[in-house]
Formats: structure tokens, sequence, C-alpha cells
């Protein structure tokens, strides 16, 4: 049977945390600020007409055939499921063993509300799992707030084309920023391991991260970053390509198993 790859870690994250991911950008519906493309057979990057910063997770598809081999046959295999019940059933059954945290999309995003759906039943049905991630799909967001469950914790990506909603329902939220100053010139804490994002409800920051477009704000903003502060090197960890990982197949828990 068919499974989707998931990842373990990178550089910020433990080797504890799960991680899955879709190609950039082009499962990126709300994406703004930092749309950025990586073509699926020649890596060749392309931002958006509106991109202050490039992507991190493009530029790694850029740079390796067997990231986007990897995203996006993920990609696929969930398209060819089709049905909300064919992408839970998908996603349940390719899920790490033993995993206490999933990030949901280094790179991507809920590419329609069937996906996003398909992931809510899968945490409905994992209750021991944190799954947790970063969305522009504000929408999304408020529609079923009521209906997520508790282990599964979503912060709006600032810097889409759905941030009206964030304020509006006092969304906990995620923001880059281009500096340690500027955060805190924002009064905002700085994450730096993603426990921000899978804890509290306060809005927070992120540092810029990923080679930027030589001449530009962000370039300079990141070479100051990469040479004085380390970027996510503090941790002496090497950003790592995604690897496809020997799975052990879940027991899949129904409704009916949890509710008994």
């Amino acid at each position: 049977m068919l499974k989707l790859s998931f990842g373990l870690g990178n550089a910020k994250l433990s080797d504890f945390v799960a991680t899955f991911s879709l190609p950039a950008g082009y499962t990126c519906p709300c994406a703004k600020e930092c749309l950025s493309k990586a073509h699926r057979e020649t890596g060749k990057l392309t931002d958006g007409k509106d991109t202050r910063f490039r992507c991190f997770a493009a530029t790694n598809e850029a740079r390796a055939t067997s990231v986007r081999i990897s995203r996006w046959r993920n990609f696929e295999y969930l398209k060819a499921a089709r049905t909300l019940q064919g992408m839970a059933d998908l996603i349940q059954r390719s899920l790490p063993f033993g995993v206490q945290k999933i990030r949901i999309h280094v790179s991507g995003d809920f590419f329609n509300e069937t996906y996003f759906l398909a992931w809510l039943n899968v945490a409905l049905n994992n209750p021991a799992v944190t799954f947790y991630g970063y969305t522009k799909r504000c929408g999304f967001m408020v529609k079923y707030r009521k209906q997520l469950p508790d282990n599964f914790v979503l912060t709006a990506s600032k810097g889409g084309t759905e941030d009206a909603l964030i304020g509006k329902h006092r969304l906990k939220y995620a923001e880059v920023v281009f500096s340690t100053e500027e955060a805190r010139r924002k009064g905002l804490e700085l994450d730096h391991d993603d426990s921000h994002a899978f804890t509290g409800k306060k809005p927070f920051t992120l540092l810029l991260h990923g080679t930027q477009p030589k001449g530009t704000e962000a370039g300079e903003a990141w070479k100051e970053i990469k040479y004085t502060i380390g970027g996510y090197s503090r941790d002496k960890r090497n950003a790592r390509v995604e690897k496809r990982v020997h799975l052990v197949v879940k027991k899949f828990l129904t409704s009916d198993l949890l509710a008994a």
C-alpha cells in the first residue's frame, strides 16, 4: 500500500519530532510575502511578485533533487486519495511509530479544505500525539476553531493573503523577523526550536533563515544572521535533506474505538 514520506527532525528540531512536507509554493494558496517555488524538474527558483523573503523550503528543494521527489510524491499520493476518508487513511497508515510530535508542513500548507479536515481527523484519532504547524490558511483556523482538538495546534503564519483574520479573531501567530533587534522592537519572543509553536497561546517571532537573493533587504539580513548570530547552526546541526524512513504501521483508531 502507498505511504507518505516523513522526515525526522531538521536543522532546528529534535530527531524525536517527525516532519511532513509538500512542495513549497505550489501547495501554498495563501502565501504572499514568502512565496517561492522550485521547478519540479529543474529546481529553478522563482519568487512571487510580493515576495519579501525567499522561503527556505523552496531553496532546499532547488538544491536537492531527492527533496523535490519526496515532496512531490507526497502531494501526488494525497491528490490521488481525493476524498476526506481516503486522505485520512493514507496519512494514518503512514504515521511514524512511537513519535509524540509531528510537525505538519515544514514545507507546504493545507492546499484545500478536504486535506485540512483529513489532518484534523487523524489528530482526533491519535490523541496521544501532538500535531502542530504553521499555516496561512487562517480561514480554516477560524471556521473550525471549535472542532480543533487540543493535540492539533496551529499557529497563523503572518505574511499571507488572509492576515486580516489574525487580528479580527485574535489568532495566535508567528512573524518572520530579520534580526533579534526587530523581535525586541515588536515586543515578541524569538522561537528557535518550535517550542512556542506547540505550546502557549502568545504570538512570537521566527528569525529569517535560508539563503536569500543578493542585493535584497532579506539578503543583507541573512548575511548578518549567518555570520554574526549563526542562524540555526547554534545547535551545531547540519540541515539535512528529507529521507524516506522505514515506517511501522500504527493501528488505525476509529472514532468508535475512541468512544468505547
